[in-house]
């Protein structure tokens, strides 16, 4: 007879009944190849980030910490890579007002910079949207009077030049700043 620990055991019934999940807490049953990044919020408790293994195809996931330890991982990114090395370092989360997350990433696998909207609610997110065909690092989010503005550096630039794009639409559209310092 097999043993399993609690922890494996719930990760194994939750895997059967509630496809995909995870099991919440301070020793996460993730495996990732990049950080796993945990962001908590007072108003809508911790999300975790992190590189996942879709079949042997490493895109990024998402998942919200609910009561019951058990959460559903929304699946960020789509066809990111078979290579099993991290492809997501750079990474911002922003709490968008009460309805959820905004989410941006470099990816090297597909030489750019992503961002997706993550529904609090439903625990949806949009489609990836390309903002740029090269990768990112140093990303961040900001937020000042209506104005959603997400700041990058390009790891083909050899010197650190700080790109900036805003949106007004709360992340629906993205339009380039040329004031690159």
């Amino acid at each position: 007879m097999i043993k399993y620990t609690k922890a494996a055991f719930l990760v194994l019934l939750a895997t059967v009944f509630l496809q995909p999940t995870i099991v919440m807490a301070e020793s996460l049953a993730v495996n990732s190849l990049c950080p796993i990044q945990i962001i908590e919020n007072p108003q809508a408790g911790k999300v975790v980030i992190w590189q996942h293994n879709y079949d042997g195809m490493f895109d990024l996931a998402m998942a919200p910490e609910t009561p019951s330890g058990l959460v559903p991982i929304i699946r960020l990114s789509f066809g990111g890579s078979k290579e099993p090395v991290c492809h997501f370092t750079a990474l911002a989360v922003h709490k968008a007002g009460n309805w959820g997350w905004y989410v941006a990433w470099g990816s090297k696998a597909q030489q750019s910079l992503m961002v997706v909207r993550v529904d609090g609610e439903a625990w949806v997110s949009s489609l990836p949207k390309k903002l740029i065909s090269q990768t990112a690092d140093a990303i961040v989010f900001s937020e000042k009077n209506g104005l959603l503005t997400l700041e990058y550096h390009l790891l083909s630039e050899s010197s650190f030049l700080k790109h900036t794009i805003i949106s007004s639409d709360e992340g629906r559209n993205w339009d380039r700043v040329d004031l690159d310092q």
